[in-house]
């Protein structure tokens, strides 16, 4: 992987307004009490670059390798509030979407029905159209071993709430 090539990727991302997620009026931080949020490969590093505040507090094993992630707690919130807001990962700027790689091959988004926003960002065109042109910017630099390692990361540690309904196909084949 080009770590140069994935921050500039990064860094677009990270300009993109996805759209507004009335998030507050909503809900109360239910993303940010999450069991898990996977970091992408040198996110966390290109986060402290950006911060000076490291993200990824754990490493979870699995047997394709390991994955960077922020686990049961994150340093960063208080279960309402996040106070790194400007620089959270990719993870949870695309939450309740998630990206799995199915049987086939397919990189498909996955949605968390656990978010109360899920039904009206689903709708939302330009909102899902973000995410599925960041998605499409970061699979050609990002190894297929990361995307399969996210399909052995037990069920319990995403909360069993994301759910196999389809918003669309990313890659075919990858």
């Amino acid at each position: 992987m080009d770590k140069k090539k994935l921050f500039q990727v990064y860094q677009e991302i990270y300009a993109t307004n996805f759209g507004f997620m009335s998030c507050i009026e909503k809900c109360d931080g239910r993303c940010e009490q999450k069991p898990l949020s996977v970091l992408l490969p040198y996110e966390d590093e290109f986060i402290f670059s950006r911060s000076g505040k490291h993200l990824g507090n754990e490493r979870l094993i699995l047997p394709g390798g390991a994955l960077e992630i922020i686990g049961n707690t994150c340093n960063f919130t208080d279960g309402v509030q996040c106070f790194i807001h400007p620089h959270r990962p990719i993870a949870c700027r695309l939450y309740p979407f998630y990206p799995n790689l199915t049987v086939a091959g397919e990189l498909e988004l996955l949605i968390d029905d656990y978010c109360p926003l899920t039904e009206s960002l689903v709708k939302d065109t330009t909102y899902v159209s973000n995410i599925v042109s960041s998605l499409h910017k970061l699979i050609p630099l990002i190894d297929r071993n990361y995307w399969q390692m996210l399909n052995e990361i037990p069920s319990h540690l995403w909360d069993d709430t994301c759910t196999a309904r389809r918003v669309c196909v990313l890659a075919e084949d990858l």
